[in-house]
């Protein structure tokens, strides 16, 4: 298969809100529709300079995956940093260099943003994803917490 990454564009709504509901399907996540409309504006908006979007064509130009990141300050480095916050390919077409696409197309742009690095997390239980994100990264030690408001 041929894949091709480019930035997502308005053209895209419905098949990235089709996805992004199969992500949240998978992490048994039931988000409001609002924070779905809100994520896709900001996405959208070329003033968000912090976040982004990018997407995953396969051999007919359909849209197969997406990644979602968002780019913030650090008190470590004088440099942005990359969240990969979000990475989802279409369950019908995984294992076909998508995910891997995607990930080394987030790599490139936080190279031309001049970032320090690219992080993301993923569910300890989620093996298959687990399995590619140790050929493109390092794991850490570090263990997440959080308080919700």
């Amino acid at each position: 298969m041929s894949i091709t990454i480019r930035k997502i564009t308005a053209a895209d709504e419905a098949r990235w809100r089709e996805l992004w509901q199969g992500y949240l399907t998978f992490y048994e996540y039931d988000l409001s529709d609002a924070v779905t409309d809100e994520t896709w504006a900001r996405l959208l908006d070329p003033g968000e300079a912090v976040m982004f979007c990018l997407v995953a064509l396969g051999d007919d130009g359909a849209v197969i995956g997406f990644v979602n990141c968002v780019l913030h300050l650090n008190t470590w480095t004088e440099k942005r940093v990359c969240y990969l916050e979000d990475l989802f390919v279409d369950p019908a077409i995984r294992n076909q260099g998508a995910g891997r696409a995607l990930i080394e197309a987030v790599r490139e742009q936080g190279k031309a943003q001049n970032c320090h690095r690219i992080y993301w997390r993923t569910n300890e239980s989620n093996s298959s994803a687990r399995a590619l994100y140790d050929t493109l990264a390092d794991g850490t030690d570090w263990v997440t917490y959080e308080i919700s408001l």
